[in-house]
């Protein structure tokens, strides 16, 4: 016990020494100044290395290099319209909250880096991406109104000659006309409000679809499925389970920065570039066959290219110049770079672009003539289902090919008859009367009808039964100058009849061209 009190004692008589500061004292003076002096050098040093450490984890080289994961979208990236956009501006955005919560969710990603538990692919859609009203619209204003645009495809036939294929269309943009309080157009979706549940996490499928009315109720659309199973009663609890989604512009242009090109738009560019030589015999087909094929490593597909050059190569002294074949190896093999990326399982399928409705369904996850207004079920005077007319959003396509690729353009002139309200109307235009034509001819011209793409195409009668036949001939090139997807599903639910392989002369058997309408 004596010890205790010996040793509290002890303690209780410490002292911390006292720092007197004498401003009269030189030494003094001296001291305080150079503490100064580092403190302030120490503090610029942290301020400096704080401040350029955010913006490096702010920075575009951060997010796709450092987070090795992300090198596939950092490579499509720099590609698209938006590689001048910090990919902070649209996956962070401004404010502490948000900054935070992406430090967070950082956090959790160097976890799955450092423990190879990344997913792969990179999940699409992003669950947490900030809504399009406070990225998109911060530069570009949908709920206004847009004068139309004239938009040309080009395309090469699977021919030796690798014919050209120029489409010609007008989109109807539209948006909200301030002076008449009106909504048209394809950016009638924005300026609308339009909920929906999906049955996938791509939102692929929809099974519910509701328009808000002016009077704030919903016109629901239901899957036809649902409708005839009568399961309805789900869209409330989608509603208590936070499942039901408002549209916005990411429903459609959800791979705006990131999107990877099909072998065949990818084919398309690189001969219109110059990219690849036209001249090559079956150069279209031969490169698409080739790039559509899934190879288990980046050798392996550069060596499959690498013998296409060669079989060029072989070809008869000077038919094909050794310029072209190299400038063609080494395009395909850029192509497959930057559009296939095996070690993350990602490449131009594992995310469907939604802005188009080809090769994925796009547009036709609502307007596929199978969603109906729960309320017309039944009705004698027909049922009510989201449109599935084509010149809603655009004109008819007009399809000019090799010699013939100079057509006259439509125009748009007042409201379209009402013998062009059902897209079949692009198939039975064909039985007008001579008196019908000058009808026609008022608003397209008679240039317009001289279309060899579409025109020079014969049915026999009994084309209802034998279209299977002449479809694994001509392949979807030729029979979706016309017919679009949804025309198909309508019969074949269970997807399109099976497509056998022909053989192209002077080549080896390649596949029709995949079902790709001519249409955006």
């Amino acid at each position: 016990m004596s010890v205790f009190r010996k040793i509290s004692s002890g303690k209780s008589k410490r002292r911390w020494p006292r720092l007197t500061v004498d401003l009269n004292q030189p030494w003094h003076r001296t001291y305080l100044g150079l503490a100064l002096i580092g403190l302030f050098v120490v503090g610029s040093v942290l301020v400096f290395t704080g401040v350029t450490g955010y913006d490096y984890t702010e920075s575009v080289n951060f997010c796709g290099t450092t987070c090795h994961s992300m090198y596939p979208q950092l490579t499509r990236y720099k590609s698209s319209p938006h590689s001048n956009v910090a990919c902070t501006e649209c996956h962070v955005g401004p404010g502490w909250q948000a900054f935070v919560q992406s430090k967070i969710d950082g956090t959790r990603q160097l976890i799955e880096t450092l423990t190879n538990t990344v997913s792969r692919p990179i999940k699409s859609p992003v669950k947490n991406l900030r809504p399009a009203r406070e990225t998109c619209e911060t530069c570009h204003t949908p709920t206004s109104f847009k004068d139309n645009i004239v938009k040309n495809i080009m395309h090469y036939d699977n021919d030796e000659a690798n014919t050209p294929i120029l489409t010609s269309l007008i989109l109807k943009m539209g948006g909200f006309q301030e002076s008449t309080g009106h909504s048209q157009g394809i950016h009638w979706h924005i300026q609308s409000k339009i909920y929906y549940i999906a049955a996938d996490e791509q939102r692929q499928k929809m099974l519910w679809i509701g328009v808000e009315q002016p009077d704030g109720s919903l016109k629901e659309y239901f899957s036809r499925d649902l409708i005839g199973m009568g399961q309805t009663d789900f869209v409330e609890q989608a509603r208590k389970e936070g499942k039901v989604r408002e549209m916005d512009c990411i429903d459609c242009h959800n791979r705006a920065a990131h999107y990877i090109p099909t072998p065949e738009e990818s084919v398309d560019q690189a001969i219109s570039d110059g990219l690849i030589s036209h001249d090559l015999p079956y150069v279209r087909s031969k490169a698409v066959d080739l790039l559509s094929k899934t190879y288990a490593s980046p050798e392996e597909a550069h060596a499959a290219i690498e013998k296409l050059a060669a079989e060029y190569k072989l070809s008869p002294a000077g038919a094909v110049s050794p310029d072209k074949v190299q400038k063609l190896q080494g395009a395909l093999t850029r192509i497959y770079d930057t559009t296939v990326f095996p070690d993350m399982n990602l490449d131009w399928k594992t995310n469907p672009n939604n802005a188009n409705h080809t090769p994925t369904a796009g547009c036709f996850r609502c307007h596929d003539g199978n969603h109906v207004l729960a309320d017309s079920v039944g009705s004698p005077q027909g049922e009510q289902v989201i449109s599935v007319q084509c010149n809603l959003c655009h004109t008819v396509p007009i399809i000019g090919k090799g010699d013939e690729m100079v057509v006259e353009a439509p125009v748009i002139v007042g409201a379209p008859p009402a013998s062009h309200n059902d897209f079949s109307w692009t198939i039975e235009h064909r039985n007008v009367t001579d008196a019908e034509k000058q009808q026609c001819y008022q608003c397209h011209g008679q240039g317009f009808c001289n279309n060899g793409a579409c025109h020079n195409l014969s049915h026999p009668p009994d084309m209802l039964f034998v279209h299977p036949q002449i479809y694994q001939k001509t392949g979807g090139q030729v029979c979706y100058t016309c017919h679009q997807n949804v025309t198909c599903s309508r019969c074949h639910a269970g997807g399109v009849f099976g497509v056998t392989p022909q053989e192209t002369p002077g080549s080896t058997a390649i596949p029709p061209t995949p079902m790709t309408p001519a249409t955006p």
